[in-house]
């Protein structure tokens, strides 16, 4: 078996990769944001929403390859879109904006850099009914603090939600995760594509049927606990034991669960637990609800 097939067969089982972990530890550190998303993983996404009559925002996205603007571009009529703008960050200062309306696009030239947090974007957003984008993973948490209250879909890892701005959203009903994940991004100037787990997240409706939670028997050797904190370690998602003392589990755990009616109580989420004396990825820390 392939690294890459091992990987994805872990995570399938609710398993967190260090690798992944290291990869997204050196991206955020050297701000390596650019992962490009592939045009069958958009389309894959995108076709369970409606863009019928909306102006679509591009806020990190150059028309000239992005994927994004290229799809509502290409799909505007069949779509039914009234319009689509973009921008994108450019490190010279020097950049502009476009808007097509179905016959051409016409580009204008912005003062600043193309910050998508900048006044100058967020007036472009008020144009728009919906943003759509794969952002800056190293600004995802600031972006949607910028723009919580505009229509979005927008990718990144799912390790994001942990953080406090979206895990508040998410407990308030304003953030959810969409309908797939993406495995594989593409680079610039020919270099190896990119393998890092991601999933897109929203604040539109999202309507999707859940599994219930695996309950299994409470084991202390299978399920112990962490070397700093009174809580149980679990693993995998795929099984959580039946109990109701605390449990800390992988984040992506939300993505499988019903927003509307979680299973469990979220205490909070803690990024320093310990287990056989070394740290682990964060975990959101729960107590299961009974009766599920």
């Amino acid at each position: 078996m392939k690294l890459s097939e091992a990987t994805q067969f872990l995570r399938s089982k609710g398993y967190l990769v260090e690798k992944q972990k290291h990869v997204l530890n050196q991206a955020a550190k050297s701000k390596d944001d650019e992962f490009y998303t592939y045009m069958k993983d958009i389309v894959k996404e995108l076709k369970h929403y409606n863009f019928g009559g909306k102006i679509v925002y591009c806020c990190c996205d150059n028309p000239e390859w992005s994927n994004f603007y290229k799809y509502f571009e290409e799909n505007f009529d069949s779509l039914g879109l009234k319009g689509l703008i973009s921008s994108h960050y450019e490190t010279s200062g020097d950049t502009y904006w476009t808007e097509y309306y179905g016959d051409k696009r016409i580009d204008h030239h912005l003062k600043g850099n193309g910050d998508c947090t900048s006044p100058e974007c967020q007036a472009l957003a008020k144009k728009a009914d919906v943003i759509v984008t794969n952002p800056p993973f190293s600004l995802f948490n600031k972006i949607v603090e910028t723009y919580k209250s505009k229509p979005f879909i927008m990718l990144c890892t799912p390790i994001k939600m942990s953080k406090p701005t979206c895990l508040n959203l998410y407990m308030n009903h304003r953030l959810r995760y969409g309908y797939t994940t993406v495995g594989n991004f593409y680079r610039p100037e020919g270099a190896k594509d990119k393998h890092v787990y991601c999933a897109w997240y929203t604040n539109l409706p999202v309507n999707k049927s859940f599994k219930p939670l695996n309950l299994v028997e409470y084991d202390e050797e299978k399920f112990p606990k962490f070397d700093n904190a009174d809580i149980i370690s679990v693993k995998s998602q795929r099984a959580i034991p039946d109990t109701d003392e605390v449990l800390g589990v992988p984040v992506s755990i939300l993505q499988n669960v019903d927003p509307d009616n979680l299973p469990f109580e979220i205490l909070g989420v803690d990024g320093k637990l310990k287990l056989n004396c070394e740290t682990v990825f964060d975990r959101l820390i729960i107590k299961l609800k009974w009766g599920n």
